[in-house]
């Protein structure tokens, strides 16, 4: 192919999707002249050229799409079917441009009918912009008409030496300053940076022989690392680090902006509004992130078919959203960040959300899953059903969706390259798509960590830090509920052994481990290993099918010595420690945190001003990082989006200011079904004790006080968060504020059995021995109607309580035993002296009970009433 020709077509390649989003941005804003005068500057060369190469359909349907811009240009309006007239001539451009780049020359072929209508627009369109101006038009002369053929014959022969993007010079410009236009193209080529132009198979050539090279540098250092001789080092350090610069160098060429990714976009979202009747803007952030060139091309098509899929079925029709109490126009967000040696791309709609039920209806007419099955599943296990081959909820087939192809395509398509696609919806306020994707799929650093007798390689660029456990190192791992943490620095970091995730022995040396600290997304993990052995930078090279659909590694390598080892996936490891997938936790027993005696663990933090407070650490879920950008209000509440729902966010005290950090610490609650955070200022520690609580007044947000570490301490009352989070007759629905007894002097029962008999509805009253609780229910006349009462509690004298209520005509009043070392186990009553015998810190098996005892009490009652 000649040279000339070869340029011609490089350029007018890059240019022309530039030209589409401008028509598209010209038709939403046709005061901005500037847009419209850059596409006819771009089609007009394109004409010209052409016609010097003798490329005869190109110049015409140039020709014809560049006289009805022309019109555009003078004033005419750019309908909707202008527009699409015109962008019909630049596919026509780009589809022989295609031809010409593959065959050498133009195709045979006919483009009158397209050329006969942009003639045939273009005249109506002078017409109607004449009859409706009515004013005083200005006759161009002969003189400047020929001026204008001479300028396209000379950006014809001149284009050997001119690029193609010098005729996008602004021509305001040039009008403005008529005396500098004859040195202003030699100024610039003066201080412009110098480019060729290369192809992308000898980038790739090199990026293969720079992996080789990495992988002899990295075998010689191994060869060399126990060698005393220096007459090697110095040379060997030189070579590494020239091989490293050389490596940035060739990865710097591979990158482009992820702006490349946004160029259709404009044009795709006019299409599907025009096509589904429907009202979007679109909106791009980050254009400038950069991305290896390779990844754009494999993620192209997986974004788009997202952001069809938020069009088709997120974004509602104008008067759907209008009723809805939004604006008509919908809005579809894509953004790009650079974090951790990844690239996440957000695909944001402010739509309807996804129906759950039209999904769960879905699963059960495909046979993907039993009705148990389906019962069993979490919300976000639902959503994720939407990424299964052949899966689709539309009623209708049409040409944007329907037929349930595409969405497994994204899945695997982004998978492959070592990403991860996840989901997140809220009904009502739209649908959320994060695609997580290497930098780069060529080098990287990795930490090479030993777990026994197996190595295996960390990406550094997910490392933060590691830290030494054992021994005489600070730093200890403690339990919390049934989940493994670290307390470092102000943070309780959640972690898990690699060994057990992988499937391994335990550990049966005595050697100090570490755990490696990383950061996946917004959350901070830990991964307990025996030793950090090397760092490398390695040669990322993908895995075969037979292990390929383990989610804990994402590639392999070869290290200097020859061994292969597998790379871990820090998103793989969260998956594991239940951070991205998990169901919210409900509150289980944890007889190993809360000791049988009557020492207790808690969590002290700062919430507002005044003294720390503190909570019993076995309400706690778990202790997670809150980015303010992420709070909502709803309903007169803060909600945030947390696995797959809007989760309440309820400040500690007044004082909290919810705003006031770009991150704040948040203790999630879970009290059966209903999961808040509590959101504070500062976690302070997670200590062990017995307390002495001082109990304050009822009904306010602190249970009462006590001293730890010679400092005073309020203890809060989570039932009564719970309350202001949800709403009362919700939480007593079931309960029906039945009214209970505690018999137990055990701090237990006062910081987390009662808040937790609270929450569900109850009402509670806390004596600490027989002798009180037998004075308070004469008192009350047996207004109770459940007694709780602590078995391993010393004097406990069970047969007055019983007489007490016998005394008052309640001999009938269910006495539940509580117990360390009891199952949960239901005796028949009033046969037995105890209505039933459970574990004192199984809480959910005591509300299960208790809730059982409570609708016997209303079918007995509804018996009498009948």
């Amino acid at each position: 192919m000649d040279e000339l020709l070869r340029d011609f077509l490089v350029e007018t390649t890059e240019h022309i999707e530039g030209a589409e989003n401008q028509l598209v941005q010209f038709e939403r804003d046709p005061s901005d002249a500037s847009l419209i005068a850059s596409i006819f500057r771009l089609v007009h060369t394109i004409k010209g050229t052409s016609s010097f190469l003798g490329l005869n359909r190109l110049q015409d349907v140039a020709h014809g799409a560049e006289t009805l811009i022309s019109e555009l240009r003078d004033g005419a309006p750019p309908t909707e079917h202008t527009v699409t007239l015109i962008l019909a001539a630049i596919d026509r451009i780009k589809g022989l441009i295609e031809e010409i780049e593959e065959h050498g020359g133009e195709p045979e072929g006919d483009d009158s009918d397209l050329v006969s209508m942009l003639a045939d627009h273009a005249a109506n369109a002078l017409k109607e912009t004449e009859a409706s101006a009515q004013v005083e038009t200005t006759e161009v002369s002969s003189a400047q008409t020929g001026a204008e053929e001479d300028e396209a014959v000379m950006s014809a022969t001149e284009v050997a030496s001119t690029p193609l993007a010098e005729a996008k010079t602004d021509e305001s410009t040039n009008k403005a300053n008529p005396a500098s236009n004859g040195n202003s193209k030699k100024s610039e080529g003066a201080h412009s940076q110098e480019t060729i132009r290369v192809t992308v198979d000898t980038i790739e050539r090199i990026m293969q022989l720079v992996s080789e090279l990495v992988l002899t540098r990295n075998q010689l250092l191994e060869l060399t690392r126990n060698r005393e001789e220096d007459t090697v080092k110095a040379p060997l350090q030189r070579l590494s680090t020239v091989t490293s610069d050389l490596q940035d160098a060739v990865m710097r060429a591979r990158m482009q902006p992820v702006g490349r990714l946004y160029s259709s976009l404009p044009r795709l979202i006019r299409e599907l509004s025009s096509e589904l009747g429907k009202k979007i803007n679109l909106v791009t952030e980050g254009a400038d992130t950069e991305l290896d060139r390779q990844l754009i091309d494999v993620i192209r098509d997986p974004m788009t078919h997202l952001i069809r899929n938020c069009a088709d079925h997120g974004i509602e029709r104008p008067d759907e959203r209008a009723a809805a109490g939004k604006p008509e126009m919908g809005t579809i967000r894509v953004s790009a960040s650079h974090e951790a040696g990844q690239i996440t791309i957000d695909i944001v709609d402010d739509g309807r959300g996804l129906n759950i039920d039209k999904i769960k209806s879905k699963i059960l007419s495909s046979g993907i899953a039993t009705e148990a099955g389906l019962a069993a599943m979490t919300q976000q296990e639902i959503y994720q059903q939407i990424f299964e081959p052949g899966f689709s909820t539309a009623s209708n087939i049409t040409n944007v969706s329907g037929r349930g192809v595409g969405m497994d395509v994204v899945k695997s398509n982004i998978e492959s390259i070592g990403g991860s696609v996840s989901l997140s919806s809220a009904p009502g306020a739209g649908s959320r798509f994060s695609l997580r994707i290497p930098l780069t799929l060529a080098i990287a650093p990795a930490l090479i960590v030993e777990v026994g007798d197996q190595r295996f390689a960390l990406p550094q660029h997910a490392v933060v830090e590691a830290v030494g456990i054992g021994g005489q190192s600070p730093h200890k791992i403690e339990r919390l509920q049934n989940s493994l943490v670290l307390k470092l620095r102000e943070q309780v970091i959640p972690v898990v052994a690699l060994r057990s995730v992988l499937g391994m022995t335990d550990n049966d040396n005595d050697r100090d481990t570490l755990v490696v600290i990383m950061r996946v997304g917004s959350q901070t993990i830990g991964v307990i290993v025996d030793d950090v052995a090397d760092v490398q930078e390695i040669v990322v090279k993908p895995l075969s099918a037979t292990i390929a659909h383990l989610s804990i590694f994402t590639g392999h390598t070869i290290l200097g010595d020859g061994s292969v080892v597998l790379i871990i996936d820090p998103a793989g490891v969260a998956v594991a420690l239940g951070i991205e997938k998990s169901a919210e936790r409900k509150s289980e027993s944890v007889r190993e945190v809360a000791a049988r005696s009557e020492s207790s663990r808690y969590v002290l933090f700062r919430a507002g001003g005044g003294a720390p407070k503190i909570l019993p650490l076995s309400l706690v879920g778990r202790i997670e990082s809150v980015e303010a950008d992420r709070i909502e209000e709803a309903n007169g509440q803060y909600v945030v989006q947390h696995q797959g729902r809007l989760m309440p966010i309820v400040p500690a005290s007044p004082a909290v200011d919810v705003y006031a950090r770009p991150v704040s610490p948040a203790l999630i609650i879970s009290i059966g079904s209903r999961t808040m955070g509590l959101l504070v200022d500062e976690i302070i520690d997670i200590f062990e004790g017995k307390l002495d609580i001082q109990m304050d007044n009822p009904g306010s947000d602190i249970i009462g006080t006590t001293v730890v570490k010679n400092h005073a301490v309020e203890l809060v009352d989570i039932a009564y968060h719970l309350r202001g989070a949800f709403p009362e007759p919700d939480l007593k629905s079931q309960t029906n504020g039945t009214r209970l007894l505690v018999v137990s002097r055990d701090t237990y029962a006062t910081d987390v059995l009662c808040p937790t008999l609270a929450a569900a509805g109850f009402s509670v009253n806390v004596r600490a021995d027989s002798h009180g609780a037998k004075a308070l229910l004469q008192e009350s006349g047996g207004e109770f109607d459940t007694v709780l009462i602590d078995l391993e509690e010393p004097g406990l004298n069970l047969k007055a309580i019983q007489e007490a209520c016998q005394a008052i005509g309640r001999g009938n009043i269910p006495i539940i035993g509580l117990d360390g070392e009891a199952s949960g186990h239901r005796m028949s009553f009033p046969a037995q002296v105890l209505a039933g015998r459970i574990a004192k810190f199984d809480r959910n098996a005591l509300l299960s009970m208790l809730s059982g005892i409570v609708a016997e009490r209303q079918q007995a009652s509804m018996a009498l009433a009948s």
